[in-house]
């Protein structure tokens, strides 16, 4: 157990605490308020941030923050493997300790790096529109509708991002295994948006993937199970179920490959 813990702090400072993690958030928050460039010249000052985050989620942009939330922790494992640093890692812990704390680090720096910018993102907007407005009442907003108040507004938020982020942090999970099958930093990135789209796809194109199930719905916070508190937790836990598969799947190709050679 202190193995893990060691290895796991050394994986958290290379990703929460490392410049990538800085860029990623900044990076995020910047893309998320270009994608909106094109709709302030029609915006009128009856708009709030709560609108203009929903807008957000139907811009031909939306799927990058997939990108950015892979940045700090996916390519853990590649850079280990191409500097032959991951030898000396295992020596110093174990080979189960050494594939769990990437997993742990992979999927909370992913959720960190798109709630993080989120928020930044709120701030930012907040300098030039109200953050909530009493049309908003009369607007959908999916499973969370009843929190879109104006004491509920941060909750409202807090939720959809966090929906946001868990899908982040278990297809950030998803690539960190695949980076085991394909050593490569560009592919590994690349994972997370490939496969988010090739579900959503499928899942249109097939019909099997009810909508409850469905990615793009968790996601953007629509599935409703029974009140926003339930939502939160049918979303999250789903997500953290496929982070747990991807991870146990992650510590056995790496141990694999760590024997191997």
């Amino acid at each position: 157990m202190k193995h893990f813990f060691c290895v796991l702090g050394q994986d958290l400072r290379r990703t929460v605490l490392s410049w990538t993690f800085l860029v990623a958030v900044l990076g995020l928050a910047f893309v998320n308020v270009v994608s909106l460039f094109d709709e302030y010249q029609l915006l009128t000052p009856n708009t709030s941030v709560l609108y203009l985050e929903m807008l957000m989620g139907y811009r031909n942009f939306y799927m990058i923050f997939l990108l950015f939330a892979a940045l700090p922790g996916t390519t853990l494992f590649c850079s280990d493997w191409d500097n032959r640093y991951i030898r000396f890692s295992v020596m110093r812990s174990t080979k189960n300790a050494y594939a769990a704390g990437k997993v742990i680090a992979c999927f909370l720096s992913a959720i960190l790096t798109v709630v993080l910018a989120e928020w930044l993102t709120v701030f930012a907007l907040c300098f030039q529109f109200d953050l909530y407005l009493p049309s908003d009442a009369n607007s959908s907003y999916g499973a969370y509708q009843a929190l879109v108040t104006p004491a509920g507004t941060p909750l409202y938020l807090t939720a959809t991002f966090l929906c946001k982020g868990f899908c982040a942090g278990a297809l950030s999970v998803f690539a960190l295994w695949f980076s085991t099958k394909v050593t490569n930093v560009f592919v590994t990135l690349a994972v997370p948006m490939l496969a988010y789209y090739l579900i959503q796809v499928v899942g249109f194109a097939t019909g099997m993937i009810p909508s409850y199930l469905s990615i793009d719905n968790l996601t953007k916070a629509h599935v409703d199970v029974g009140g926003p508190a339930l939502s939160l937790l049918y979303t999250i836990g789903i997500f953290t179920a496929l982070a747990l598969l991807f991870g146990f799947l992650f510590v056995r190709s790496c141990k694999r490959r760590i024997s191997n050679g």
